[in-house]
C-alpha cells in the first residue's frame, strides 16, 4: 500500500544501525588510542595500539558518512508516501549545513559550541518528523500498537534531545566555571546513559514501521 514508505523506513532502519555499529567503533578507537598513548608512542605496543585505534577511527568515520547518505536516501523515498518526511529531509540537509559551516570555525569555542547546538536542534526535528511520519502511516493503517509506540518513543527523544541542546548552551554560558563543569559532567553522563536507551527504542520504532509496511 506505502511501498515507498516502506522502502524508505527499511533504509533509515539500515542508516540508524550502521550508525550505531559506527559509534561502537569510534568508542572503541578512541579507548585503544588513549590506551596506546598512555603506554607510549615510542614502545611497540603503543605503536600497535595506536594504529589500531586510529584504523576503527577510520572506519568508524566512514560508516557515519554511509549511514548518513543512505538515511537522507530513505527519508526522501519515505516522502513520496508521507509528508512528513518531507520536513524530516529539510532538517537533515541544514543540519548538514550547518556542520559544513561549523567545521570552517572549528578553532572558535563559541561559535563550534552555538554550531553544535543548531545542529542539535536539526537532529531533533530530524527525529520529531520521522516518528511523526510513522505515526501518522500507522493510524492511516491503523495499526493502533505502532501508533502509540510511535508517539511514546517521539517524547522520550524529544525530551532527551531538548535537555542536551540546553546542555550545551550551558556549556556555553558556563564552561570557564568549575563546579557547573562538574555538575554539567554529571548531567552528561546520565544523559548520555537515558539517551542509549532511548536511541535502542527509536531502531526499535524503525524496525516495527518497516514490518508494519511490509504487509
Amino acid at each position: 500500500m506505502f511501498s515507498n514508505a516502506y522502502e524508505g523506513v527499511k533504509k533509515i532502519h539500515k542508516a540508524e544501525i550502521l550508525a550505531l555499529i559506527a559509534t561502537i567503533l569510534l568508542l572503541v578507537g578512541s579507548v585503544i588510542s588513549v590506551t596506546g598513548i598512555q603506554a607510549g608512542e615510542n614502545t611497540a605496543s603503543g605503536e600497535g595500539l595506536l594504529v589500531g585505534g586510529g584504523l576503527l577511527v577510520i572506519i568508524a568515520s566512514v560508516l557515519m558518512i554511509i549511514a548518513a547518505i543512505i538515511n537522507i536516501i530513505g527519508v526522501n523515498r519515505a516522502s513520496k508516501d508521507e509528508p512528513a518526511f518531507k520536513s524530516a529531509l529539510i532538517a537533515l540537509l541544514v543540519g548538514i549545513a550547518v556542520n559544513v559551516l561549523m567545521s570552517a570555525f572549528s578553532n572558535n569555542q563559541t561559535v563550534s559550541s552555538i554550531g553544535k547546538t543548531l545542529a542539535n536542534v536539526t537532529e531533533i526535528l530530524a527525529s520529531y518528523f520521522i516518528c511523526t511520519g510513522i505515526i501518522n502511516l500507522a493510524d492511516r493503517l491503523r495499526n493502533n500498537d505502532v501508533s502509540a509506540r510511535g508517539k511514546k518513543v517521539r517524547s522520550i527523544l524529544m525530551g532527551i534531545w531538548v535537555a542536551a541542546a540546553i546542555l550545551n548552551i550551558l556549556t556555553v554560558l558556563f564552561g570557564t566555571n568549575e563546579t557547573m563543569q562538574t555538575v554539567i559532567g554529571i548531567i552528561a553522563i546520565a544523559g548520555g546513559i537515558i539517551s542509549i536507551v532511548a536511541y535502542f527504542l527509536y531502531i526499535g520504532l524503525l524496525g516495527r514501521a518497516k514490518n508494519m509496511l511490509a504487509k
